[in-house]
């Protein structure tokens, strides 16, 4: 993972939340516990990094992310489990994260 620990990412991603950057699209991951379940999700939009750490979203006319959406979101009673789920899913333009992991860009808005 570029500019970041792997480690430092996942343990980021599930207790708050931490912005991807992979071919032009922000990947931005959150989880959170409710009544004993673990969701963990992931909403996508496109956006230009700007000196290779930082980023800008791209808008349309009224403000809004292009190509806004939720593209993942898992919920279980355990938490590893919806870990390895996340880890595992083909949410990277058809990738895992552990296939494109070593070129992913861990952000600051």
């Amino acid at each position: 993972m570029i500019k970041q620990e792997l480690e430092q990412f996942l343990d980021t991603g599930w207790y708050n939340e931490a912005t991807l950057y992979y071919k032009g699209k922000i990947y931005w991951c959150e989880g959170y516990t409710q009544d004993n379940q673990f969701t963990f999700f992931v909403n996508s939009w496109e956006a230009d990094i700007i000196e290779d750490c930082y980023y800008k979203s791209k808008t349309d006319s009224n403000g809004q992310f292009v190509n806004y959406k939720e593209i993942y979101r898992a919920t279980n009673a355990d938490m590893d489990y919806v870990k390895k789920q996340f880890l595992e899913a083909k949410i990277f333009e058809g990738k895992s994260f552990w296939e494109i992991e070593p070129e992913l860009k861990w952000l600051e808005e």
